[in-house]
């Protein structure tokens, strides 16, 4: 007789379909484990790659930021020797020498091996410096820096401190002549042998670097400290790229690549053995963890799977759609407790979401609306007080004509800026203010200054943000034009281009440096060092209005002239709330 069968037909099912994917599981896991020993090559060799690219990257950031270093001390040689002698820049290479750990001295020497320049307070070395290697290279290849491997520091005599030599020909001026030096850099080796010491490349793994004549230049561990040790054969019979080699009956991976700037190549020997052994040790306790759990989901998935999947899946499918942002779909399960409870908090969590969303894009609105409306209302404070006080003045000096220009313009430019309590209005209407503005500001400073408009027909009616151009003319009036000596010409620009409204203001001024513009960016962003509060206020509106679509560009050539440019999109139909 057969024995009684407890179990349903949908649990002697569900059990030997369990039984079935662990074995089947099993097995997939030996073969996988099969074929993964099959790549490990590959593997080992990606990861060894990565590891050499890593270790690139940080020697030429370092070597990056030596020249950095090098190119501001030429920057500033060739500056100061304007204005007097070099040796006035003593102290310039002292604190960069004295900045920086790894810098033991800066020189400048002229053509003929003679002082110009010098960081420390030594001698130079008596001997002629024109016919040591590192000068050699500087005057033979003046377009690009040198370095130079491993040596006892001979610019001075007294010295038994190893350096590397950086060299390079540059000019330099003396009470306004041009001359030209070797500027002479020597390092110390602290920041190669720290970045060696920062990267892990197992058991013995090291770095290693040759100059462009296979020579070590330095090793990050005593395996190999000359030309002849195992590491450096290696290396020197590798062109670029890398192998698997054997070290002191080591397995390692050696990859080779050139740092750029220095003609040097760096070869890194990665400990591969470790990571053969750590890769068989994770599949083993992969394994073992994958067959624990297999057997514990199984054995507890067969008695509870069917009694929640489906009311599980169903609240899935909700939360996935709540994911997408539909919160109007409420849930409505019936089973077990726990179930129903959860489906219930769900339908709660959704209202107090929605209504927190729509709480919080209510206060965004307002609170962008207050900041717009509050930059605008920063724009002429005391324009009106200057404007009224030059009114007063022609008035008293009989100047009734200018009087009654000013008072005209005054009043349109007042009615246009208050444009009925719209923030938006036509192009036309803002180019109208500014022609007022300027109309007013050429009386104020007795016709020191012309005007003119350059503007397409089609882009007129084009809707802009009120009082942009205005603060961007006073900045031309203020700063880039002389209006107690000179004269100027203002230019102001309306046109399309690929798509967007370019609306520009020009003076025919001084110009300003790379360095002050930066600065006005810069202010732009962090209000505590804005260096022109009108430019940023009109930065700060065109972001708040257009955001990302809009652009603030200065550009600038000194004693010639400075471009203000504003790119924002065309738009002929705007609902001003909204936006």
């Amino acid at each position: 007789m057969f024995k009684k069968n407890n179990l349903s037909i949908g649990q002697n099912i569900s059990l030997t379909t369990i039984i079935i994917v662990i074995f089947s599981v099993l097995a997939a896991t030996f073969s996988q484990y099969i074929n993964y020993s099959s790549v490990t090559n590959d593997i080992v060799e990606s990861t060894s790659k990565e590891i050499n690219k890593q270790i690139i990257l940080n020697y030429e950031n370092y070597i990056d930021s030596v020249i950095q270093t090098a190119n501001y001390i030429q920057g500033q040689t060739a500056q100061y020797g304007h204005v007097g002698e070099p040796i006035e820049l003593n102290s310039i290479y002292e604190q960069a020498s004295e900045i920086q750990e790894d810098i033991v001295s800066i020189v400048l020497i002229g053509i003929s091996g003679n002082e110009i320049v010098n960081s420390e307070s030594k001698a130079l070395n008596s001997e002629d410096l024109t016919l040591k290697q590192w000068y050699i290279d500087a005057i033979s290849d003046v377009s690009i820096f040198h370095f130079s491997s491993p040596h006892i520091q001979d610019i001075y005599s007294s010295s038994v401190e190893e350096v590397i030599t950086v060299t390079k020909l540059i000019d330099y001026y003396s009470n306004g002549v041009k001359y030209q030096g070797v500027l002479v850099i020597d390092l110390n080796n602290i920041n190669l042998v720290r970045l060696a010491e920062t990267t892990n490349l197992g058991d013995q793994g090291h770095i290693i670097i040759l100059n462009d004549d296979n020579s070590l230049i330095s090793s990050s561990s005593n395996i190999c400290v000359e030309n002849t040790c195992e590491s450096a054969v290696i290396a020197q019979s590798i062109i670029i790229g890398g192998e698997k080699v054997e070290i002191n009956n080591i397995a390692m991976y050696a990859n080779v690549n050139t740092l750029n700037t220095t003609r040097w190549r760096i070869a890194t020997f990665t400990n591969i053995e470790l990571i053969e052994e750590t890769r068989n040790q994770t599949l083993i306790t992969n394994g073992l963890i994958l067959l624990v759990t297999l057997t514990i989901t199984a054995l507890a998935a067969s008695s509870v799977s069917k009694r929640i999947s489906s009311p599980v899946n169903k609240l899935k499918k909700h939360m996935l759609h709540m994911g997408e942002g539909d919160f109007y779909q409420r849930i409505d399960l019936h089973g077990q407790k726990e179930i129903v409870v959860l489906a219930n908090s769900f339908n709660h969590m959704i209202e107090e979401i929605k209504y927190l969303l729509d709480k919080i894009l209510v206060e965004q609105r307002d609170k962008r609306k207050t900041e717009f409306i509050a930059l605008q209302t920063q724009i002429n404070p005391h324009f009106l007080y200057n404007t009224l006080d030059s009114i007063v003045y022609l008035s008293e000096n009989k100047m009734n004509e200018d009087v009654v220009e000013m008072v005209i313009a005054l009043s349109k430019f007042f009615r246009i800026g208050i444009s009925r309590g719209k923030n938006i209005i036509l192009l036309s209407e803002e180019l109208e203010h500014a022609r007022n503005y300027l109309l007013i500001q050429k009386i104020r400073y007795h016709n020191k200054f012309e005007f003119e408009f350059e503007v397409e027909d089609k882009v007129k009616d084009c809707k802009v943000v009120k009082l942009i151009l205005q603060p961007l003319i006073e900045n031309c009036i203020n700063h880039g034009i002389n209006t107690e000596y000179g004269s100027g010409l203002i230019t102001i620009r309306a046109y399309e281009k690929d798509g967007n409204l370019c609306l520009e203001v020009e003076d025919d001024g001084y110009g300003i440096t790379d360095e002050k513009r930066d600065e006005l960016y810069l202010g732009f962003i962090d209000k505590t060092k804005a260096k022109s509060v009108g430019l940023r206020n009109v930065y700060q509106r065109l972001k708040l209005y257009y955001g990302e679509d809009s652009q603030f560009i200065i550009d600038t050539e000194l004693d010639v002239k400075t471009t203000i440019r504003l790119v924002i999109p065309m738009e002929r139909e705007v609902q001003d709330e909204k936006k």
